[in-house]
């Protein structure tokens, strides 16, 4: 199977950091059938503020069920979601795309399930147009 690279939008919305925010916000979008790529979350620093972010197929149905939810929806910088045949060096290649074409990767989750391996990669946001050339997007 060949990788398959896609560009998305990726929001964030930034929440109390407690336990039940996270499953506010989801059973939110869940209730108006929003369906996410990928979701991950994390504290901010001291400050008590967890951010969570969000990619979805469906920005309009994002957007509107936070709005509907009273949910303030940061729009992030552009990432890339990858998936492909989980093997050793699986983004090596990507990887090496980039840093061909001088962009510097800002983060990257991943994670293998079976045969298959998924992944979202951030650059900056001054590099996106850079990284969909090198990537093939």
């Amino acid at each position: 199977m060949a990788d398959t690279i896609v560009k998305v939008d990726r929001f964030s919305i930034d929440v109390p950091d407690q336990p039940g925010e996270g499953a506010r916000v989801l059973q939110a979008l869940a209730g108006a059938k929003v369906n996410l790529t990928a979701m991950w979350g994390y504290p901010q620093g001291q400050g008590g503020t967890a951010r969570i972010e969000l990619v979805t197929s469906d920005a309009a149905g994002l957007k509107a069920a936070a709005k509907a939810a009273k949910i303030k929806l940061n729009k992030e910088a552009p990432a890339f979601h990858i998936v492909g045949r989980d093997k050793v060096g699986a983004l090596a290649s990507v990887m090496a795309k980039l840093a061909a074409s001088g962009v510097n990767v800002h983060a990257v989750q991943a994670a293998s399930t079976g045969p298959k391996f998924g992944c979202m990669l951030e650059v900056a946001a001054g590099d996106v147009r850079k990284a969909a050339k090198a990537l093939g997007v």
